[in-house]
């Protein structure tokens, strides 16, 4: 399960005075009526994808989401990104058209990838052609997932258990970390600034250590029943500092366009036809551990 990047498309495209006027307007009482000329822009291509190997089930199905920014005050859903080709190729020699399954998801069932290998994006749109590379990095396993109850105190604002996983660091080489954690096909964990030291993670301080009692994300409390998973997936380092901005500026947030500043998050994603027309968002690969427990009874 992809983690959806929420990306911010309304701010993004706009003059930077604009944005300021429209920020100064949100924070004040006052009821004045103030009519701004904001011109509108191409929709720009985002781009949602990661090559993934599940390290405990090994499969070929993978996804990529593809949709459009869009107008600064309009109320529909994000505009998928329909007719594009989207082919992976590989360094091996390998070509992987993905087929639309549905309004900009674009899928294949038979690409298992392997680590070390490098897969190349190409994506085809509207007259413009995208391109990208990612290297499938290893991640160890989580060798174990329960939960810890702990009663409401200064530090928790609430009683209940959180999942708690162990793993051992690969020693002697740069780890990154993203972590995910779902209930069903949700992802509970909200990317925001206050949980960029949790749900993403480098090895500096900790290589090669095993590391006992990890909680992705001690806030969430869970009820006895519940069927949780952890997913605990591979970062290279420029991975890593692309996450790290977004969370920063909140860009993967609440929704709110008033929450984070008006700046754009650089992705890897290039426009070869125009080049300072990029694309938004990330292409990855990565092998991912999960693991999955139910909560238990008190």
């Amino acid at each position: 399960m992809l983690l959806r990047l929420k990306i911010f498309r309304r701010l993004i495209d706009l003059k930077p005075w604009v944005a300021l006027v429209v920020i100064a307007m949100s924070g004040s009482a006052c009821q004045r009526i103030v009519e701004i000329d904001i011109e509108e822009r191409k929709p720009r291509l985002v781009v949602e994808g990661r090559i993934e190997l599940i390290k405990e089930d090994p499969r070929g199905l993978q996804r990529i989401h593809l949709s459009t920014t869009d107008a600064f005050f309009s109320n529909r859903e994000t505009p998928p990104a329909t007719g594009a080709e989207v082919v992976v190729s590989d360094d091996q020699g390998g070509v992987f058209p993905f087929g639309e399954t549905g309004p900009g998801l674009y899928e294949i069932s038979d690409l298992v990838p392997t680590i070390g290998t490098e897969y190349t994006l190409r994506i085809e749109w509207q007259d413009d052609v995208y391109r990208s590379t990612a290297r499938l990095m290893s991640v160890p396993s989580i060798d174990s997932l329960y939960f810890e109850f702990a009663e409401k105190s200064i530090l928790t604002d609430s009683a209940g258990f959180r999942a708690t996983i162990d793993f051992v660091d690969p020693s002697g080489i740069a780890n990154y970390y993203l972590w995910e954690q779902l209930v069903g096909e949700e992802n509970i964990l909200s990317p925001d600034p206050g949980n960029v030291v949790n749900l993403i993670g480098k090895d500096e301080f900790y290589d090669g250590e095993v590391i006992l009692g990890y909680q992705p994300n001690d806030e969430v409390v869970f009820d006895t029943g519940q069927q949780v998973m952890i997913r605990q997936i591979a970062l290279s380092r420029d991975d890593f500092d692309y996450y790290f901005a977004m969370f920063e500026q909140n860009a993967l947030g609440s929704g709110n366009p008033f929450s984070i500043p008006p700046a754009s998050v650089r992705g890897n994603v290039e426009n070869l036809t125009r080049p300072g027309d990029v694309a938004l968002g990330y292409f990855e690969a990565a092998e991912v551990s999960v693991a999955e427990a139910v909560v238990p009874a008190r």
